[in-house]
């Protein structure tokens, strides 16, 4: 499924989209947070689940790993999409997963790759003695080496960040989630053949909610991430799921169980950063250690972990950053939600919130606005987030999101950081939109007469995580009874 659904035509500026700095700090020192971590990404990234019939309700024959070729139609229009994304608009992040097309989004990004960057310069960060050294510490054989294929463009590797996941897969239940160690090491390589590159930029721990058990977890599939990052496999690696509350528990697990200082990177969250769910700023519900300790301080106490009084809880915003770790924000439209035609079939939203975007669709288009536009300007405009990724299918769908983008070039997203938050978002929204946008979003986000004010109330905003991952493995044990 696109993210987009805008509508509108874009003005061809061809101009490329504005940066933020990210893995360098925001205090004008020029000293590192995390030099793991990119120094600046583009402020809204390509969302890659869209290049591949994942989400089609077409007829067509659906593409898969076995079936996809580079010369397929729809492939050639993806691969075109992905270049004038990067070379052309500086839309230079790509985030993309084994589970988006059950493979082929990986595939095509690869087939974009080649012919994007410059060929293998002789040196190859996954070697036949690293991958034979792991093969033997974990008992296992039969993992092969990626193979690479040429590529003919003009970039270096350094100039595309590029983002992947592991843990979520096939469609069928029974093989859609495995967190094992073997299986993680397994996925990283054949992402990297997929996408025919040297390492990962930020690996990624898919959808943790779905794990049958914390243990499984932290026994095996972080161990494998940290594995991948000291090998050079992945430069940094992060996690990414819906329910904050879930990335937060990992989070203080991993700094009670690991002595590797800070474990995760980057978290990627989604639906919690647009007009309907701010709750990844505003729900001060999680309890902060005082500080999760970095690769080069002493791990603190645990019992500190525990020690933490209601009165000191914090957002999840706030939780990542005094602990180091960089946000970055997808699906700004909610999955769907925020556009006029409406979310699909399966979206997890309460009948509440749908109807609730159903207004706030219709108050749009009352004052000549398109819901879809608002939302991405809103999103984007929040200082605290790294990069706003979004689902673009086609050229033209670049060009509008780009030219959103674009209308944030004169902003100081470093000196908005260091503002109160609700302050810096107004301000940034006053430069940024129209008279009647500021208005109209103003009628939005209304807490008592606005479309979305008695959801905020019931706090029916959001929907339970926790309780689809919980419905998954009802299904699976259904089935695995038959």
């Amino acid at each position: 499924m696109t993210e987009l659904g805008l509508g509108d035509e874009p003005t061809i500026s061809m101009k490329k989209v504005p940066r933020k700095r990210y893995g360098s700090s925001l205090d004008g020192s020029g000293t590192s947070l995390n030099r793991r971590l990119p120094c600046s990404l583009p402020i809204i990234g390509l969302g890659c689940s869209s290049f591949s019939t994942f989400f089609s309700s077409e007829d067509d024959d659906d593409l898969t790993v076995d079936t996809i070729t580079r010369d397929n139609p729809a492939v050639q229009g993806w691969i075109q999409t992905i270049r004038h994304a990067v070379l052309d608009r500086g839309i230079f992040l790509l985030d993309t997963a084994p589970w988006y097309g059950h493979g082929t989004s990986e595939i095509v990004v690869g087939y974009a790759l080649d012919t994007i960057l410059t060929d293998y310069d002789g040196v190859d960060a996954v070697h036949d003695d690293s991958i034979q050294a792991l093969v033997t510490s974990c008992g296992e054989k039969n993992i092969s080496k990626p193979i690479q294929r040429a590529r003919t463009g003009c970039l270096p590797r350094s100039s595309v960040i590029l983002n992947t996941k592991v843990g979520r897969y096939e469609a069928h239940p029974l093989r859609q989630f495995d967190f094992s160690f073997r299986t993680t090491i397994e996925s990283v390589f054949r992402s990297l053949e997929r996408m025919n590159c040297e390492y990962i930029d930020v690996l990624q721990l898919h959808d943790p909610e779905f794990a049958p058990n914390m243990s499984i977890l932290l026994d095996e599939t972080i161990p494998a991430l940290l594995e991948c990052r000291r090998r050079g496999w992945a430069k940094a690696i992060g996690l990414t799921g819906y329910p904050l509350e879930v990335q937060h528990e990992i989070l203080v697990k991993c700094s009670e169980n690991f002595d590797d200082g800070l474990v995760f990177d980057q978290s990627l969250v989604y639906c919690h950063n647009n007009l309907h769910d701010m709750s990844l700023f505003h729900d001060s519900c999680f309890a902060s250690p005082s500080h999760i300790s970095t690769a080069n301080e002493k791990k603190p106490d645990s019992s500190a972990l525990q020690s933490t009084s209601p009165s000191s809880n914090v957002t999840f915003a706030e939780f990542c950053q005094h602990n180091g770790i960089n946000i970055m924000a997808a699906a700004p439209l909610s999955m769907g939600l925020l556009t006029n035609s409406g979310p699909p079939a399966w979206h997890p939203a309460p009948s509440s919130l749908k109807a609730a975007c159903v207004d706030a669709a219709k108050l749009c288009i009352s004052n000549g606005l398109n819901i879809s536009s608002l939302a991405m300007l809103y999103s984007i405009s929040q200082p605290g987030i790294g990069c706003t990724l979004i689902g673009m299918k086609d050229v033209n769908e670049v060009d509008v999101a780009s030219d959103l983008a674009l209308r944030f070039s004169d902003i100081d997203f470093d000196q908005s950081h260091t503002m109160h938050k609700h302050d810096s978002t107004n301000s940034i929204l006053q430069r940024v939109l129209t008279a009647d946008e500021n208005k109209t979003c103003s009628l939005l986000l209304d807490k008592n007469q606005g479309p979305f004010a008695s959801i905020w109330v019931t706090g029916e905003y959001r929907w339970d995580g926790k309780a689809e991952a919980a419905k998954f493995w009802s299904l699976v044990h259904q089935l695995e009874r038959i």
